[in-house]
């Protein structure tokens, strides 16, 4: 269900006790919104979560009418830097030019205990077609706060810049999950083809659901902007989507 406010994502997502605020989404209104009937039976293991797109968040569902994207929004040097940086690291002397239909949904939070932590699948309609190949959609997890010095922008107060948590498990260098370095050859093990006709989701193939973690300083402020967009073009959508309640920021139960 497309729609929602940053505010309404935002909420849905986080877990117990944990305090945000200026939530905000940049992008077409339908790339963002709720997903809920997912989980077993279907490989789909997140039942209920916030999905943020390349495309229209309806392409999810089976047989939906699908409108288009009028407000998706171009040129992110953060992204194109992060897409970029995977070919190099598998072996590929490709480059992408620019990408498109970018939907950023970020927020500022604060830290009641030590570790971030929360759950998501990222999949595509590039699978398996497109892999290896220049059309190497991007997403990411921008986290910026005390402690971390990183190599992408930051909002205002947040000087050490943010690094990416949106990693392959157990990769050394971290490498960025894209449909060229997850697939069905490359960390097959985090990979569920799902190729046409579809089943139970709309996409030709996502990931299991994956841990995004990070260290944190207790009591502090951080900053984190969850991002996805085309790479070299505007089709094909990949999409994100975050477990429900799964946002914490560790020992903030009472």
């Amino acid at each position: 269900a497309p729609g929602i406010t940053a505010d309404q994502a935002v909420q849905y997502l986080l877990g117990p006790n944990v305090t945000y605020f200026n939530a905000q989404f940049t992008g077409d209104p339908g790339q963002l919104g709720y997903l809920t009937g997912g989980g077993a039976p279907t490989a789909f293991d997140i039942e209920d979560g916030v999905t943020l797109s390349s495309g229209h968040v309806n392409e999810l569902q089976l047989g939906a009418t699908v409108p288009g994207i009028t407000g998706g929004v171009a040129n992110n040097p953060d992204l194109l830097e992060v897409a970029n940086s995977v070919f190099p690291m598998i072996g590929l002397n490709l480059t992408i030019q620019d990408v498109n239909d970018q939907a950023i949904l970020e927020f500022d939070f604060i830290a009641t205990g030590n570790t971030l932590s929360f759950d998501y699948i990222f999949g595509s309609d590039e699978y398996l077609t497109y892999v290896d190949q220049v059309y190497n959609d991007v997403f990411a997890f921008f986290l910026a706060g005390p402690g971390i010095t990183g190599d992408y922008s930051a909002p205002p107060g947040y000087p050490g810049g943010s690094t990416n948590i949106a990693i392959i498990p157990g990769s050394d260098p971290a490498l960025p999950i894209t449909i060229s370095s997850l697939n069905n050859e490359d960390y097959s093990e985090f990979y569920v083809d799902n190729p046409a006709p579809n089943q139970a989701i709309g996409s030709n193939g996502y990931t299991v659901p994956l841990l995004a973690t990070y260290p944190l300083l207790c009591g502090e402020t951080y900053h984190i902007k969850l991002a996805i967009a085309d790479a070299q073009d505007g089709s094909l959508q990949s999409f994100v989507t975050l477990r429900a309640g799964s946002f914490n920021v560790g020992n903030n139960l009472i």
